[in-house]
């Protein structure tokens, strides 16, 4: 928002210049170099302060009041109020007392209680005269927004009179709040609109929100709502010597510690502050443009040195397949070491009916004279073009291009011949740099005519094949591999075509080639000269597929499980072949196993790259040191997204790191700041640990260029000197491997495709996703390394957490303090029940006293030692689930942590345990909260099948999460001695299969999987929300109200009861089955049409509710569609929305490809088109109370649009059938 102006604009009146100010007569109190910052951008533009508690952040909004008055009264003469906003009646006061204290202005305030001098009338009562006399005598006006948004409805005020608004707790604007009504409904339709400047000291992530991403979120909400920019303090280390200290007792003050220090995890150690709008850093929304890092170990510098040979290291690649098929072992020629458990690897490689078992292994050091370098190449080049090009132009087969070989990307993959001895295939090498040297001096590339002399002298015996080197028996082909001279392809012959010949008519356009003779003579100016020597049918060879995956057992795509029958490879397609002249094949002496162990070799050497990759990140992470041993296949998954539809992924491991951050955070900051209460140790925390910090460090650590982002895509794979099959060249404009960090290659564009690189190796990576790897990377460093290997990872991106045996027992001692004489019977009853005796009781009394107690006099409380323990059990059960369930996938370990760490579940471990009566505090609305909660638990305990639920007190879970918090410093950071005694205390602990999801949460999956809709509707009933929730399902209408203090509760309510109703539909699980019983068959041409037997609905639950006027009126309507998108995704969209607003279950797509052997045509008008290959889909449609209908649509090139076609004419038999109307 902040924009530069040119020296001839107009002056703002509500600018001022910042060099005239003072802290001397202008400010009554001296004011920090933040409420300085804050001052200025306040004066200059629209902003929201995040302030702490004691930042003196009323004193901030006085001196803005002050400066802004002083400025609209020295530049306009116009009629103009400050009006600053507080939401409550104390805030108000607090407000106006301080106005009134250090300025001069012409101040008041208006609550509730606010009565008139004259007639005694409260502010609500007010009218148009008393407003406009309070306007005339004051400058400033400080109210709740209640009275504000009343004022204004009534036009009592005038919005555009305002030239300030201040809004104090503005993170208060949610929902139907009156602060962002007054911006809907006055302040984004005013023309000469106020400046805005907000208050909040609620930006970061307080305890119970799941997620950092809720702390952005906010962000970006608040700022949308008071159209500005949130400005907040990142190094707080000059509020140290002003704040006040939470203490009752004495203040603490240190002026060489900062909560951000130069080690820790400050991302602008240059800047005490940061406007959070320029960078939305560490989002889902934001994208960036970064760079691939090369693999050290694939880069060789013998590309142009031969003249003494070369060194390699070599590495054996065996592979033994799951049936009778035998595949040629290869060797993997590096010019680097590659480390051990990446040389010695064992993986599957799944084929469409069998597995193929792959072995590498590090084998010798091998030196390569400069004639077998050259000979490796040529084989590498001729066979990896040969097998994965489309065409392999004759100019590449005359003049190899030398640039296929980059020196960062340097290898070879040749055959062997035997393992046991090693031994290098060079025959089968020698054979292809011959056939390459015959294909340069034959004649047939050039069009020259040709005797037969010039090809081969042989016998005209019938049994001979003459192909264009040599010529062999007929019993012999099978399987002998060829070179087709014309297209540089290779193949595998199948046998002999006994009844064709190159006279016999073509398979394609016989009028523009009668014969196979004409069509090379015209396609390629090759003249035959055998054309009446038999055909032969050769197998082709086909792309390479991504073997990594077994599509036909359970695997993971796109982060879900997937059942065999979605993604099954069909065993039954049709294979094609090719038919070509002999004469056009030269014959290669190289086993078919080689050609089959090529279609093997880029799935595998994708892996090993991978590996390769991960194990050059872990040799930067870790050094040269021996104690800390981490897998390079872990490295590998926590640099892998679920974009990659792998097996594996970074989800769980970032679930894992996430908590082990979270602890060793909270670890060092309790330690480290004595003094500080559980707020602001939470603030730090969270400020240390939130997506924004982490992708800093990630980027700072050059992590971008180290995350697989995008699935394996065999087509893009090249060997060294292999011609890319689908080249992508870059044009982002950067020229460089690696993309400097610059705005200009950040976007939000939601059209920006994630992961795909280019040719030089940029993608666009989700900036949230560096962040998660960061998390995943300490994930995987404690799975292996324990914690000490993730506080070294966390060192090595920056986060210091110096866990110091002496702060340990500083803390101790610090407890050891409190007096607990009186109450040493209780401690010691309450031990016996933990089975842990405390060798400092000061912790254990510390843990059990609630902060009311402070009232009495008590100079402590447990809130310190709950935030302690909040992560150390989040660290605990995190870790136990992950290692317990490691069969799941990460969704679902996720839900089982949220069951297990949470507030809910550990106030109930509390009452079950009996350790409530232990809590010591001084508030008798506590004490009936826990008498309620205790019942409710006793009656939940006996009734299983109870709907009611009960949120319980807050201080319970407090209570076991500061009793862990006291164990772990008792034990002097013990983490197992920890998980003993809450490992028992805590059990059951979930398990998939007793995991309940939230009722809303589990209707909607339910929904999802069966592709059905949820209306929701909302009504307010003073302080209580009822909730109504409408499930249309193919007969029946279902519909549940609930209710609750808030929408959230009332929801649950209702979702709970709607899946009581399912349940006793037999419905009540994803795998049920939906029921069309009664059907009948209605006479149709198009379309198939099965109609529903309706018969008069029983059920009290769906015929009573669907007969209430506003359904009957619903079912007389029948939807308009003004037009239908016909691009691509067009009728779908069309569909899928109409469905959705009819609440009708979703269509149900499925395709079929139809292959040809000619070229068939596809598509009308300017979308017409030939192929070898078209796409047929069927759809089916559920109308609830009507039928099915079901019809095909017409041939489409790709799926995608066969599925429109599809959908079109659904949409179009709709309108027939009067369920829509277009136009």
């Amino acid at each position: 928002m902040q924009s530069s102006e040119s020296s001839g604009s107009p002056t703002n009146p509500l600018k001022r210049n910042f060099e005239t100010m003072t802290n001397d007569a202008s400010n009554p109190q001296q004011l920090t170099p933040y409420q300085l910052d804050v001052l200025k951008l306040g004066m200059m533009r629209n902003t929201i302060a995040h302030f702490d508690s004691g930042d003196g952040k009323t004193m901030t909004a006085v001196m803005i009041m002050k400066e802004t008055a002083v400025s609209v009264r020295k530049q306009s003469s116009e009629k103009k109020v400050i009006i600053s906003l507080a939401p409550t009646r104390n805030l108000v006061e607090q407000q106006f007392n301080a106005l009134r204290e250090n300025t001069d202005l012409m101040v008041d305030f208006y609550h509730g209680s606010k009565v008139t001098d004259i007639d005694g009338r409260k502010v609500d009562e007010w009218d148009a005269a008393v407003w406009e006399h309070e306007t005339d005598k004051n400058r400033v006006m400080v109210m709740t927004p209640k009275i504000l948004l009343d004022a204004l409805r009534n036009a009592f005020l005038d919005f555009e009179m305002i030239c300030l608004l201040v809004i104090d707790e503005c993170h208060h604007a949610i929902g139907n709040h009156p602060y962002v009504i007054i911006m809907k409904e006055f302040y984004l339709n005013s023309v000469n609109k106020p400046r805005i400047f907000g208050m909040t000291t609620s930006l970061v992530l307080k305890k119970g929100v799941s997620s950092a991403g809720g702390c952005e979120a906010k962000i970006s909400a608040l700022e949308s709502i008071f159209d500005s920019l949130v400005y907040t303090i990142q190094n707080s280390t000059e509020l140290e010597d002003v704040r006040p200290s939470p203490s009752e007792n004495k203040s603490f003050k240190n002026t060489k510690e900062s909560t951000s220090d130069e080690n820790r995890t400050s991302a602008s150690e240059n800047k005490s502050s940061t406007n959070i709008k320029e960078s939305t850093s560490g989002t889902t929304k934001r994208k960036e443009l970064h760079g691939t890092t090369p693999i050290r170990a694939l880069s060789g510098t013998w590309g142009c040195k031969l003249d003494n040979g070369v060194d390699f290291y070599a590495y054996n690649i065996s592979f033994i397949s799951s049936v009778d098929v035998k595949y040629s072992s290869f060797v993997l020629l590096l010019e680097s070491k590659i480390d051990d458990d990446v040389a010695n690897l064992e993986m599957e490689l799944y084929l469409v009916s069998k597995f193929v078992h792959c072995k590498v292994s590090s084998c010798v050091k091998l030196h390569l004279d400069a004639e077998q370098v050259a000979k490796g190449k040529c084989f590498q080049e001729l066979f990896f073009n040969g097998i994965f090009a489309k065409y392999v132009p004759r100019e590449f087969l005359l003049e190899p291009d030398q640039k296929l070989w980059a020196s960062s990307y340097m290898y070879f993959l040749l055959p062997l011949e035997s393992l046991d001895p090693f031994q290098i295939s060079w025959k089968e090498i020698d054979s292809c740099v011959s056939a390459i040297e015959f294909i340069k001096k034959s004649p047939v590339l050039s069009g020259e005519e040709q005797s037969v002399d010039s090809i081969m002298t042989c016998s005209e015996s019938t049994s001979l094949i003459h192909f264009a080197n040599r010529s062999i028996n007929k019993d012999d082909v099978t399987n002998v591999v060829v070179l087709a001279i014309h297209t540089g392809k290779i193949y595998s012959v199948l046998e002999v075509l006994q009844n064709e010949t190159a006279d016999s008519p073509f398979d394609g356009n016989t009028k523009k080639f009668p014969s196979f003779k004409s069509y090379f003579k015209q396609k390629y100016e090759i003249n035959l000269v055998y054309p009446g020597q038999n055909m032969v049918l050769l197998k082709q060879s086909h792309r390479a597929h991504n073997l990594l995956v077994d599509f036909n057992n359970e695997g993971i795509l796109h982060g879900k499980k997937i059942k065999a029958e979605s993604c099954k490879v069909n065993t039954d397609r049709q294979r094609y072949y090719a038919r070509l002249p002999p004469e056009l094949l030269v014959i290669l002496d190289t086993r078919i196993d080689v050609m089959k162990s090529i279609f093997l070799l880029p799935s595998l050497m994708h892996r090993l790259e991978s590996l390769m990759l991960a194990s050059q990140l872990r040799e930067e992470i870790t050094g040269h040191m021996t104690d800390i041993y981490i897998s390079s296949s872990l490295i590998l998954e926590a640099i892998t997204t679920l974009r990659c539809n792998e097996s594996f992924s970074m989800e769980r491991l970032e679930l894992l790191g996430d908590s082990v951050l979270k602890y060793a955070v909270s670890c060092d900051l309790y330690l480290r700041y004595p003094e500080k209460h559980e707020g602001q140790l939470s603030s730090e925390r969270s400020r240390q640990v939130c997506n924004s910090t982490l992708y800093n460090l990630g980027i700072s650590c050059r992590l971008q260029g180290y995350i697989r982002d995008v699935a394996f895509d065999p087509t893009r794979w090249t060997a060294p000197g292999q011609r890319p099959l689908r080249p992508c060249p870059c044009d982002h404009g950067v020229e460089t491997l690696e993309v400097p960090v610059d705005p200009k290659y950040h976007t939000e564009e939601p059209k920006i495709l994630t992961g795909k690189c280019c040719d030089m190796g940029h993608r666009w990576l989700g900036s949230k996703t560096i962040s998660d790897c960061v998390e995943a990377l300490v994930g995987a460093y404690f799975v292996d390394g324990g914690l000490t290997g993730a506080l070294h990872c966390m060192k090595w991106f920056g986060i210091s957490c110096e866990l110091d045996p002496s702060r340990v027992y500083e803390a101790i001692k610090i407890a050891s303090l409190h007096v607990y004489t009186p109450k040493l019977d209780v401690l010691q009853s309450l031990e016996s029940k933990l089975g842990y005796e405390f060798s400092v009781k000061g912790l254990l009394l510390e843990a059990i006293t609630h902060a009311s107690n402070q009232e009495q006099g008590v100079g402590y409380c447990y809130e310190r030692l709950e935030f302690l323990g909040d992560s150390v059990l989040d660290l605990l059960i995190t870790r136990h689930l992950f290692n317990k369930h490691n069969d799941i996938d990460p969704g679902e370990l996720t839900d089982l942590r949220s069951a297990s760490v949470n507030n809910e579940n550990f106030a109930y471990a509390a009452v079950r345990r009996n350790l409530h009566p232990y809590l010591q505090y001084s508030s008798g609305y506590l004490q009936t909260q826990i008498s309620d909660y205790v019942k409710f638990v006793a009656i939940s305990a006996t009734d299983t099948n109870s709907l009611q639920t009960k949120k319980s007190p807050k201080a319970l879970g407090d209570l076991v999460e500061g009793i862990a918090g006291a164990v772990l410093l008792d034990t002097k950071l013990n983490v197992e001695e920890v998980w003993r005694i809450f490992e028992l205390l805590l059990a059951p602990i979930v398990t998939p299969e007793k995991l309940e999801l939230p009722p809303f949460r589990e209707l909607m999956e339910f929904c999802d999987s069966k592709g059905y809709f949820i209306k929701t509707k909302y009504i307010s009933n003073g302080d209580v929300i009822v909730a109504e929730l409408r499930l249309q399902l193919e007969d029946a209408l279902l519909i549940a109200e609930g209710t609750g203090t808030t929408r959230k509760i009332a929801r649950g309510h209702a979702a709970l009861k709607l899946l009581s109703q399912l349940q006793n539909r037999g419905q009540g699980n994803r795998d049920g089955e939906i029921g069309t019983k009664n059907i009948k068959e209605s006479d149709t041409t198009q379309a198939k049409i099965t109609l529903f037997d309706v018969q008069p609905a029983t059920d009290t639950t769906t015929a009573n509710e669907c007969s209430t006027e506003e359904e009957s009126k619903s079912k007389l309507e029948i939807p308009v569609l003004k037009s239908i998108n016909t691009k691509k995704g067009g009728p779908r969209s069309s569909l899928y929305e109409l469905c959705r607003k009819m609440q009708w279950p979703m269509p149900i797509l499925t395709s079929s490809e139809q292959k040809s052997k000619t070229l068939i045509e596809i598509g009308e008008g300017e979308d017409k088109r030939t192929s070898f290959n078209c796409f047929e889909s069927h759809i089916s449609l559920t109308i609830p109370n009507f039928g099915v209908i079901e019809l095909v649509g017409e041939p489409r090139a790709d799926k995608k649009s066969s599925f429109d076609s599809a959908a079109l004419l659904m949409l179009y038999e709709l309108q027939k059938l009067g369920k829509l109307k277009i136009g």
